[in-house]
């Protein structure tokens, strides 16, 4: 929604928490996988997700208000957002969402942290690694293609796709130039994931996997080509030049890297999903925020890159930074 200017615009932001945690709910009481079969009644929905039938009636029909499920009689199914959108598939959006809600918790204490300038910990549950990585994926799927036709790799290249987490551009970039050689760098958790899926997608041959901490431990290399997507935004400024000198020393002379990240206007104050994605950072993270383009090409400059350029943000915000050892 736009800048608040009336009571109305007002609560609709104090009340937006209620839309987003009905739709998280029922997610995560898997509501929409088991309608997938097909319409049915709310008490027979309920034995099938494990729930009481008057409360999830109640959600349901909370659902059908937003447009998520259809309601005939006493009968429910998906309506064809959810259809689409938040059952598995090329357009599935649900590993996301419950990477939402993983972190709704540590939103849960912003204030705290805002006081305390640093993240209380609470302690990860469930599958928030596996949600966190698919839902990476489903966020790349279709930008990765894009960008593997706009940045050309050339047959013999080594590319190190750093904190490359479930290979998305690694598997584009094969697509694109089978005679590459790439390189996926991440922490052994996180590549547990990715395995599942590069096998999912019959890609497990097609990319190496290396483990490690990216801030401490060897990269490998020499390399011709580094990409670092959507990572710098975990990090402190200075933690992102360390990143960034330690990325460069794993360049051969003369090779270049590529940063994209969600990018801040000049003033901080838009586009509105990078500034509302810095308080997540700030919520979820020890000292991460979103950057302007600006900040990040001085990080570059101060971790030895040059010829520093900048391409303008598509309108979400997400842009990319290219530079030569």
């Amino acid at each position: 929604m736009g800048p608040v200017r009336n009571v109305d615009d007002l609560m609709a932001v104090g009340h937006g928490y209620q839309q987003s945690m009905i739709l998280l709910a029922a997610l995560k009481l898997g509501v929409f996988r088991a309608l997938a079969g097909g319409a049915c009644e709310a008490r027979a929905l309920a034995r099938r997700v494990g729930a009481d039938t008057e409360k999830l009636s109640i959600l349901l029909d909370a659902l059908a208000a937003l447009g998520l499920v259809e309601k005939r009689g006493r009968r429910y199914r998906n309506a064809k957002p959810a259809h689409d959108l938040l059952l598995p598939g090329p357009r599935s959006k649900e590993s996301i969402l419950l990477h939402h809600l993983d972190g709704w918790g540590e939103w849960g204490r912003l204030s705290a942290t805002v006081r305390a300038g640093r993240t209380p910990r609470g302690g990860a549950e469930g599958n928030w690694q596996e949600n966190f990585i698919r839902g990476m994926e489903e966020n790349a799927l279709e930008r990765a293609s894009a960008v593997a036709r706009e940045i050309h790799l050339r047959p013999g290249e080594r590319v190190l796709d750093l904190g490359g987490g479930p290979g998305t551009y690694a598997v584009a970039w094969a697509d694109a130039c089978p005679g590459a050689g790439i390189t996926v760098f991440d922490t052994p958790a996180t590549l547990r994931v990715a395995r599942k899926i590069l096998r999912e997608k019959g890609a497990q041959g097609r990319v190496r996997l290396l483990e490690g901490d990216f801030l401490e431990d060897p990269l490998g290399g020499p390399y011709d080509f580094v990409w670092i997507s959507q990572i710098l935004h975990a990090y402190s400024g200075s933690d992102c030049v360390k990143l960034l000198r330690r990325a460069r020393s794993a360049l051969v002379p003369g090779g270049r890297v590529a940063v994209q990240e969600f990018l801040l206007a000049e003033g901080k104050t838009s586009p509105p999903g990078p500034v509302f994605f810095s308080v997540h950072m700030v919520a979820v993270t020890e000292g991460g925020r979103a950057y302007t383009a600006r900040e990040i090409a001085a990080m570059m400059k101060a971790a030895g890159f040059r010829k520093i350029s900048a391409a303008r943000p598509d309108p979400r915000g997400v842009g990319i930074l290219r530079a030569f050892r």
